[in-house]
């Protein structure tokens, strides 16, 4: 496993080798809270985690971004984020889940240092994983909170996928295991995994 910790917000291996699916990390894997103080472990999804484990033995190579920005002047916020991701990142690991990369808003001016400054959004952000990972294009899976913006311009061959996050305002009939069967079978039909 090749590892590269860009600093405590960032940290980018090479475990997978199929597809590159990213994930946003908050409402998704995470129940959104307002503070990062609020986080429990109940918090995170058993089912994701389950199918992350899948993906983890059909070495599908996927990741988190996140865009939690803790305010500036709370330093013991921005140590809790960088936290929360090393914890979260040791737990997936435990579980058989270990995650290629994990990127958060922090994590960005250093990747525009070290790229002189050519990362300017998400698009830029999604290019260069997709260069770094050497990711084809027709497999690459951007999977979104449901109420999320749409990228307005996207590589060719990226597919956004919307899905209804822990907190969103969903059918109640609809199970979290049944959403979460309907996201892996959509993964896997873009990275033809069927």
């Amino acid at each position: 496993m090749d590892s590269d910790v860009f600093d405590v917000h960032c940290i980018r291996r090479r475990v997978g080798s199929t597809g590159l699916v990213i994930f946003e990390r908050d409402d998704i894997l995470l129940r959104h809270r307002p503070q990062f103080e609020d986080l429990t472990l109940g918090d995170i999804d058993a089912n994701f985690v389950a199918m992350l484990q899948d993906f983890r033995n059909l070495d599908v190579r996927f990741g988190f971004i996140t865009y939690h920005s803790p305010p500036r002047r709370k330093s013991r916020v921005r140590t809790d984020s960088a936290t929360l991701t090393r914890l979260l990142d040791d737990l997936l690991r435990v579980t058989g889940a270990l995650p290629d990369f994990w990127i958060g808003t922090a994590c960005m001016s250093t990747l525009r240092q070290r790229h002189g400054s050519q990362i300017r959004d998400e698009l830029d952000l999604i290019t260069k994983l997709t260069e770094s990972y050497g990711a084809d294009l027709d497999k690459l899976v951007l999977v979104r909170k449901a109420e999320s913006p749409r990228v307005s311009a996207h590589p060719s061959g990226l597919t956004e996928i919307f899905y209804p996050g822990l907190s969103a305002r969903a059918a109640s009939n609809i199970s979290r295991p049944s959403k979460v069967g309907w996201l892996k079978t959509m993964i896997k039909h873009v990275l033809d995994l069927e």
